[in-house]
């Protein structure tokens, strides 16, 4: 498997070390240097990266494909990023890992928020101190495992990213050690180890901490049983990275083993985020034709109206909207994120509140750690004309521990 440093060699090889150092990137280690000023917008980031690498607004322009006036309007509050593909385009072209443009990971706002950071500690010394094997009673170890699976599977399924946080140290020691132990249900052992991984990889992801996230994909190392839950995730990580040929790329090769939902899924906003649209719908009708259960075809669906978001289709985006009343509570999260923005866009301030509401309800801390959520909160707070509805997100932005 080709490794993180060689994937990001160049990218950094480019990036001038800042004060701080390489080996405190935000990205790279749990340590407590995090954005002190988590209510800046993506564009003052930019606009003070863009100054301190020497970039025109016109070489940017010219090396991301986007126009001067967007970036212009981005860098002067007179736009925001609400596209995973904008917000990819603007950090590569800078040489950036998107966490520089993000603000991630935010200062910890509320106990839970604060439980979940603690937990990328005990995830990172997972990583680096792999516990000693002990004899154990295989039996009792084993269900621990499957049981505590079950718990996160659970967890991530509502978009729980504090009960997924407490489970997930305790899963990661059970599924090391059922794994060593031998015996037993080994297909079932082995599948909630890869679940337990890429679970705690996602969370990473999420919380800005790429570079360990990547570690752990690492340490996993699938070679049966729903390995295809790994490898989704990895797709999913390369892209939020900003590296979204990378991704694509690597979600080929693991096609030749196998084609499940959530890969196809992951390989197409991959593709959505190159700005390739025609292979992400190929993908995505792929999807939709396997999917087996009512939580593959709620996957298809965000996954369809994130690829539809990329490319300011709001129309379709909003197609989807109806969706969100069945599906699990983590992916109308998700879908009513997308709809809110879309709203936003087509000027339906009202309805654009509502919907980033309903999504924080559906999913709270889940939603209040979304960059691209924080982007669009400050994006309505600056338009809003309505009383009630600029309470509502003085309200929000109190519980996202944003001024």
């Amino acid at each position: 498997m080709v490794s993180f440093k060689d994937l990001t060699r160049e990218r950094r090889r480019l990036s001038p070390t800042d004060e701080h150092g390489a080996d405190d990137h935000a990205s790279t280690s749990v340590t407590s240097r995090t954005d002190r000023e988590g209510d800046v917008l993506v564009g003052n980031r930019l606009a003070q990266w863009r100054e301190r690498r020497g970039t025109t607004v016109g070489d940017l322009a010219l090396c991301t494909g986007l126009t001067e006036q967007l970036i212009v309007d981005i860098e002067t509050g007179h736009d925001w990023v609400d596209r995973h593909r904008v917000l990819c385009s603007l950090a590569g072209g800078l040489h950036l890992d998107p966490v520089d443009l993000t603000g991630q990971p935010y200062v910890p706002h509320g106990e839970q928020h604060a439980a979940v950071r603690a937990a990328a500690w005990h995830l990172r010394r997972h990583v680096l101190q792999p516990g000693l094997y002990t004899p154990a009673d295989q039996q009792k170890e084993q269900s621990r495992l499957l049981a505590g699976a079950e718990k996160a599977r659970g967890a991530q399924r509502t978009g729980d990213e504090h009960a997924l946080a407490l489970l997930l140290p305790q899963v990661l020691d059970a599924a090391d050690r059922s794994v060593r132990s031998g015996g037993g249900d080994r297909q079932a052992v082995v599948t909630a180890r890869n679940f337990t991984y890429a679970a705690a990889a996602g969370l990473l992801r999420r919380l800005g901490y790429r570079d360990l996230a990547w570690s752990l994909l690492q340490r996993a190392r699938p070679t049966t049983a729903d390995r295809q839950v790994v490898e989704a995730e990895e797709v999913r990580l390369l892209t939020s990275m900003g590296m979204p040929s990378a991704a694509v790329n690597r979600a080929e090769q693991y096609f030749a083993g196998a084609r499940s939902v959530a890969l196809l899924c992951a390989a197409a906003l991959a593709h959505a985020s190159a700005g390739q649209r025609l292979h992400a719908e190929r993908l995505l009708d792929e999807a939709d034709s396997r999917v087996s259960g009512d939580e593959e075809a709620a996957e298809v669906t965000v996954a369809r109206a994130s690829s539809a978001m990329q490319f300011g289709t709001w129309d379709q985006v909003l197609e989807q909207k109806e969706a969100a009343a069945v599906m699990p509570q983590a992916r109308r999260a998700d879908l009513l994120l997308l709809a809110a923005g879309a709203w936003a866009r087509r000027g339906r301030i009202g309805r654009a509140v509502d919907s980033l509401t309903a999504a924080e309800r559906a999913a709270p801390l889940y939603i209040r750690l979304d960059p691209l959520a924080r982007e669009l909160l400050h994006a309505l707070r600056a338009r809003v004309r309505d009383a009630a509805s600029a309470r509502e997100l003085e309200r929000m932005a109190g519980r996202f521990g944003v001024k």
